[in-house]
């Protein structure tokens, strides 16, 4: 029954993601996989518990991962197949083996434990993909539960990390009141009154059914409040005029087309010209996708002076792009800011993709046509101060790092840009969770955030998480819309994941509570 118990929570975690929406199955998903755990009668079988998970989740949530090495990056059957065990696999049996181990060490048969105990323990293994240098942050349940849009909103307060700790622990009680539904045998009635069995059975059940009302009713009542609050003032700042029109390019070429050598000057004459206003909206913001300017000597002063000329005096095109330079002729994922009055700055990627930018252990993916097999992490200010106002940008999967991307409207930015390609995704979750991703980090710092892919999905996203406008995956498309700059900073973006140093004090708690239980017997 474990088995299946593993397997059901490995099916109902990947169902609960985008394309899927069943974001509800979020707050049962892990039910299955803890209550395996709690029925384990040995160390060794939490252990083989927590590696079946693992691998469950891996194929579940991540086998576009295979499916992009072999055809997109044209990698043979079996170098696939090791590069997906050890950069994927491997990773993530460390982390929920890790998980189910300590489970076991610290679990006590108590409120504490299933309340805080294990919401804590999840949250910063969770985490560490974050600062682990060959792990992505991506896939977390706070992603699965973006559409539940009321619930979501808490986030300006306690980050994406805060919605991961609340569905886990809801997940976690769950759990909690079966296991003492179960224990609870029925009890004989002595001289017609309820036996204080009953009362402690009653009382065991309804407690933690109050808290898990009370951690959805709760954010759902704050979000609720949020929403009217934001969408008015966005309201009344367009009415008076205060927004900027912005222009997002999805040009949808193919992985082949762009870093074939060839067509280079074609494809930006396209964007160019998908680009155009035929009639006069003022400020405008023009974003491109990542590495859009991808031939580095292509990419020079005559170019960046056609490009101001063909956008207009009062555009900035936001623009991906290649940068080489240096004494080892070092290359950079830029995004480059080309203002209509003559003005140019640059952003260099920080975060590198493992293994497809920068090999941390091994290189397993081979060399892709012109694309660089390399790059070099940047060094410039998160946050840019381009001619229409200080934007935070961020480059493809950067998104994913919410404290990145908090430090940027921290340090000034009055909205968010996020450039990307997901066309090597496929029709995979993975773009929707990009979009969500986008979607949160819009929330935790209430920030407009632009997003444009190659491929899709490109979007105008609100404060609040709302699309105002998106295009379709795998279309070529324009779309346009209006956003605002924002000064404000949310109690998130000041303030940063203290969720994090809560969890971090309560297994320290639990670890002395274990210690000395061990040692005094009490």
């Amino acid at each position: 029954m474990n088995l299946i118990y593993i397997l059901v929570s490995v099916l109902l975690y990947a169902l609960s993601f985008p394309k899927f929406n069943l974001w509800w199955l979020s707050f049962v998903s892990l039910v299955p996989f803890f209550g395996a755990l709690d029925r384990a009668d040995s160390p060794s079988k939490n252990l083989f518990y927590g590696v079946l998970w693992s691998v469950g989740h891996s194929f579940g949530m991540a086998y576009w991962v295979f499916l992009t090495t072999l055809n997109h990056y044209e990698v043979p059957f079996a170098k696939s197949v090791l590069f997906f065990t050890l950069c994927v696999v491997i990773p993530v049996i460390l982390i929920y083996t890790g998980f189910a181990v300590l489970y076991r060490f610290l679990h006590q048969d108590r409120l504490f434990f299933y309340a805080l105990v294990v919401p804590s323990l999840w949250v910063l293994l969770e985490y560490s993909k974050a600062v682990v240098p060959f792990l992505i942050p991506w896939g977390g349940l706070e992603y699965a539960l973006v559409p539940f849009s009321d619930f979501i909103q808490i986030a300006d307060l306690t980050g994406g990390y805060g919605i991961m700790f609340i569905v886990v622990a809801v997940n976690s009680l769950f759990l909690f009141t079966v296991n003492h539904l179960q224990m609870s045998q029925p009890p004989e009635i002595e001289d017609g009154k309820q036996p204080t069995h009953r009362l402690q059975k009653s009382c065991t059940s309804w407690i933690p059914l109050t808290l898990i009302v009370l951690l959805i009713g709760i954010p759902v009542v704050y979000g609720t409040h949020q929403l009217k609050i934001f969408n008015g003032s966005i309201q009344k700042a367009e009415e008076a005029k205060h927004s900027v029109h912005v222009t997002l390019v999805q040009g949808n070429f193919s992985t082949t087309e762009r870093w074939s050598g060839m067509g280079f000057y074609r494809r930006v004459m396209s964007y160019l010209e998908m680009s155009k206003e035929t009639v006069q909206v003022g400020e405008r913001v023009i974003v491109w996708p990542e590495t859009t300017l991808n031939s580095s000597s292509k990419v020079n002063d005559a170019l960046f002076v056609e490009l101001m000329r063909d956008i207009g005096p009062d555009s900035l095109l936001i623009s991906g792009g290649l940068k080489t330079g240096g004494n080892n002729n070092e290359v950079f994922n830029s995004a480059y800011f080309i203002s209509g009055s003559g003005r140019l700055l640059r952003y260099d990627k920080h975060i590198l993709l493992p293994y497809a930018e920068t090999s941390p252990l091994i290189d397993l993916l081979d060399k892709y046509y012109s694309a660089p097999s390399e790059f070099m992490a940047g060094q410039t200010p998160l946050c840019i101060h381009s001619p229409g106002g200080p934007v935070g940008v961020s480059i493809c999967f950067e998104i994913l790092y919410p404290g990145f991307i908090r430090q940027s409207v921290k340090d000034g930015a009055q909205y968010l840009v996020n450039i990307s390609n997901d066309s090597w995704f496929g029709d995979s979750p993975m773009p929707y969770i990009h979009l969500n991703a986008a979607r949160l980090r819009a929330i935790e710092n209430r920030r407009f955030l632009l997003r444009t892919s190659n491929s899709g999905f490109s979007a105008v996203i609100s404060p609040t998480g709302q699309v105002v406008a998106q295009s379709r995956l795998f279309t070529k498309e324009r779309v346009d819309g209006d956003f605002l700059k924002m000064d404000e900073l949310s109690f998130y973006a000041g303030h940063g994941n203290m969720i994090l140093i809560g969890s971090a004090i309560i297994l320290l708690a639990a670890l002395i509570q274990v210690i000395i239980k061990k040692d005094y017997g009490f």
